[in-house]
Parts: structure tokens; C-alpha cells; sequence
């Protein structure tokens, strides 16, 4: 299984408060997570690209906290071209918004999020749900690469 210092957590959204809040959050939760920042869809995708173009077998695993509305190429449109592109498809996006639209979440999950979730209003609620991440996605998972001990 890879290492727990290998761990990635990209949070891609436009306010500066939000990522810092995650990133206080995962501290507090005592995570063995990276926690990244981009402010915007066009940073998401050239982070990306950068990635593929020099695959790097000692790269963290990631997952994606994906903000829906911001200015430029916004989340929706992220959400797209990642899971449009057999080299990034498989990278679990977790679309992270203020919007409780049944709209906005059906939306997301028809362009194949992994998961909808609505920003809580405090840290501790926040504290929860990295954790929760965490573990899911980190934890007890097994990538098609990995397979479990005999």
C-alpha cells in the first residue's frame, strides 16, 4: 500500500478562506495529508496536464475537493475534461460547494463526480468530513493496482 506521506489532497477553489479552512481542518484532524491549493479551473487542468506529461511513480495518490463556481473555467467544466480523459478518470473528485441546488448536484453527479458535498458552516463539521475523506479515499481503499494481503 503506498505510503501515508504520499497522500494529496487538492483543493481547487477561489477563495482563499475555504482552502485554508481545509487545511486547518486536515492539521486539526491530525491527517497525514498533503493539502495543495489551486484557485481556479485553468490552474486544476495545466496541474494536471503537467502530471501526465511526466508521470511520476512516486507521486502522491490525490483526491480533488472541486469548488463549482469560480470565475475562468469553473468546476463543472473541470469535472468534464478530467473524467473525459482516460489518463485522468480516474482521479476521485469530490465537488465541494456552498450550493444545495438538487440541480447544481444532480448535474454533478451526471458528469460522474465521485461525490457531492455542501460546505459545512463550521470547522469542526469540516474537521468530520476530511476525516471521513480520509479514510474512504486513503485509508481502506485499494487502487486497481493494489491488491489485498493474502
Amino acid at each position: 500500500m503506498i505510503s501515508e506521506t504520499e497522500f494529496l489532497l487538492l483543493v481547487v477553489d477561489d477563495d482563499p478562506e475555504d482552502f485554508l479552512l481545509v487545511k486547518t481542518a486536515v492539521k486539526r484532524a491530525l491527517l497525514p495529508l498533503s493539502v495543495k491549493g489551486l484557485s481556479n479551473g485553468d490552474a486544476l487542468m495545466n496541474y494536471l496536464a503537467e502530471r501526465t506529461r511526466a508521470p511520476d511513480p512516486l507521486a502522491p495518490t490525490m483526491v480533488i475537493l472541486l469548488d463549482l463556481n469560480m470565475p475562468g473555467k469553473d468546476g463543472r467544466s473541470c469535472l468534464r475534461d478530467i473524467k473525459a480523459n482516460p489518463s485522468l478518470a480516474d482521479i476521485p473528485v469530490i465537488v465541494f460547494s456552498t450550493s444545495e441546488s438538487p440541480d447544481d448536484i444532480q448535474k454533478s453527479y451526471a458528469l460522474n463526480a465521485n461525490s457531492y458535498i455542501c460546505k459545512p458552516d463550521d470547522l469542526s463539521k469540516l474537521e468530520n468530513i476530511v476525516s471521513t475523506l480520509y479514510r474512504y479515499w486513503f485509508g481502506h481503499s485499494l487502487s486497481p493496482s493494489q491488491e489485498p494481503a493474502p
